[in-house]
């Protein structure tokens, strides 16, 4: 929260001052809150200065986030300048600190290089278009959905909920994954229960039938706990349980915890607890699953990740077995298969394929283990996610 403008430019007094000699430098006063939780005041004074500070990118990233399409992408900006604030942001002076009714309040001056925080903005969304569009065979493909739940339990997916989910996926983007939010996939399984296995197995079919390259479901709930006034401020609790589970290995990476964040408006309150707690989760489920999801080489030999497309499949026991049987003596181990319920005659295998350097190879290599009435397919130029091969029966 910005308290007032300095007036004019700071003037350059030292050498350290170099990275803020641009017309961008500006002083301002911001100020900072954040609640005292289980007496620890030391550590809610750290985040009302970060709050501060987070206040200050977050203002001058204001004027280019024009979209609520780009909030998300904001916010891991905003993430990325806080870990290194050298050349983005520097407090003058020392930090004032005060309480009332357990919050503590943080007011600094703060200079802000806003070119650089611009700069580093586009920079980020450059990474993450790029990385939706690139070829991404060796990523890990991860469908993110966020819910939200109010203090009686219901369930909330509104404007901000989205933009969490908007948020995490482009974190985990940003940390190696190639990660996917569309809005039919996320409203299917966000008001899943994944403790319950029924329904934790039903998202994963969902999810399966409908994103053929997708290899894990980051499923995060945040739960209000509480939302109190404490004086004049507003302290928030949010839960955040977020799990990434595998499609197929249904192997389970989990992270929960309390986080509490205070402000003087209700809602920006929750808002705030809720956003800390979707980066840390976000940044501790990427540590932890970053092996066990990612493409890579193992052991010397080449893993590459492919979809093979069958069309033409009349005798699914047959010609279905025969084909998943060739795959697997071309060194092709096979994650999942399904029928295209838009093409039942279309059978759709998710390969991990060894032993080759490039599609060309894998693909000549399955060509010769196949059975002779099988023949190339038209390639699709506009197909997303993983490489594709593609081939059909002869009528």
């Amino acid at each position: 929260m910005k308290m007032k403008k300095l007036a004019g430019l700071v003037p350059i007094f030292a050498a350290a001052a170099i990275l803020f000699q641009s017309p961008a430098a500006e002083a301002e006063i911001y100020r900072g809150m954040a609640a005292i939780v289980n007496g620890d005041i030391n550590k809610a004074q750290r985040e009302a200065r970060e709050d501060a500070m987070r206040a200050c990118v977050e203002e001058k990233l204001g004027a280019r986030v024009s979209s609520r399409t780009e909030v998300s992408m904001g916010m891991v900006v905003s993430d990325k300048i806080m870990v290194n604030a050298d050349g983005y942001v520097r407090p003058k002076g020392a930090p004032k600190f005060s309480e009332s009714g357990g919050v503590v309040i943080c007011e600094i001056d703060i200079e802000a290089n806003s070119q650089r925080i611009v700069a580093e903005y586009d920079d980020v969304k450059s990474q993450i278009e790029n990385a939706v569009n690139a070829d991404t065979t060796g990523r890990s493909h991860i469908v993110v959905a966020v819910s939200g739940r109010d203090e009686n339990g219901f369930l909330q997916n509104d404007a901000n909920t989205n933009d969490i989910t908007n948020y995490v996926r482009d974190s985990m983007v940003t940390q190696g994954f190639t990660a996917h939010a569309p809005d039919e996939i996320v409203y299917a399984i966000a008001g899943k229960d994944f403790d319950k296995p029924v329904e934790r197995a039903e998202a994963r079919r969902e999810v399966r039938n409908a994103m053929s390259e997708v290899n894990g479901i980051l499923r995060g709930s945040l739960s209000t706990i509480k939302v109190q006034k404490n004086g004049g401020a507003w302290t928030a609790t949010v839960k955040a349980t977020f799990e990434l589970v595998g499609i197929v290995s249904s192997e389970v990476n989990s992270f929960t915890d309390y986080f509490t964040a205070a402000n003087m408006d209700r809602d920006m309150a929750l808002m705030k607890a809720r956003k800390n707690a979707a980066r840390i989760a976000a940044e501790e489920i990427a540590k932890r699953a970053a092996a066990t999801y990612q493409g890579e080489t193992r052991g010397g030999v080449q893993h590459t990740r492919v979809v093979i497309e069958i069309e033409n499949i009349v005798d699914r026991i047959n010609q279905g077995e025969r084909v998943l049987a060739a795959l697997r003596n071309a060194n092709c181990r096979i994650v999942r298969s399904f029928y295209d319920k838009k093409a039942p005659t279309t059978l759709k295998v998710f390969v991990d394929a060894t032993a080759a350097g490039s599609l060309e190879e894998i693909k000549n290599n399955i060509m010769q283990q196949l059975p002779e009435n099988i023949e190339p397919g038209d390639d699709n130029s506009d197909a997303m996610g993983s490489a594709k091969i593609y081939l059909r029966y002869r009528g």
